[in-house]
């Protein structure tokens, strides 16, 4: 089982007409309540939570990413941080357990199936081609 990331945008609103709860951003909620819920799912070792300062999705509070070496990338938006935490730890349970990173779509928590703004393909492990065999198209 490789480790799975966990990104989490630290500095998103908790929606868009509400910053912070008590000096508390949205984003930074939603991290103290993944790390309660990882640990409940005993995936405190195995999924790391990487808070970043802004993942460029303002408009659609609360953003998260699921990303491991190998594996697809989902790209998540408007992500609840009051209500969702308990899906998207679900999700990276989901994610571990899946050899290449896909989850069944119709696996995955509702509310992570309403989120999901991309999926990516694993980053290419081969050097990149000299620059002679590059099109330039």
């Amino acid at each position: 089982m490789s480790e799975t990331t966990l990104m989490v945008c630290a500095l998103c609103r908790f929606s868009a007409q509400e910053r912070s709860r008590d000096g508390v951003s949205g984003g930074q909620y939603l991290i103290d309540q993944l790390r309660q819920e990882l640990t409940a799912r005993n995936l405190q070792n195995t999924v790391h939570i990487e808070p970043l300062r802004c993942m460029a999705g303002c408009h659609q509070p609360c953003n998260v990413s699921v990303a491991a070496p190998g594996k697809l990338t989902f790209i998540m938006s408007g992500v609840d941080p009051a209500t969702e935490a308990p899906q998207v730890s679900e999700f990276c349970q989901q994610y571990t357990a899946a050899e290449d990173g896909r989850v069944p779509y119709r696996d995955r928590p509702p509310e992570i199936r309403r989120a999901t703004a991309f999926v990516l393909p694993p980053l290419p492990t081969h050097a990149a081609p000299p620059s002679s065999e590059i099109s330039h198209a």
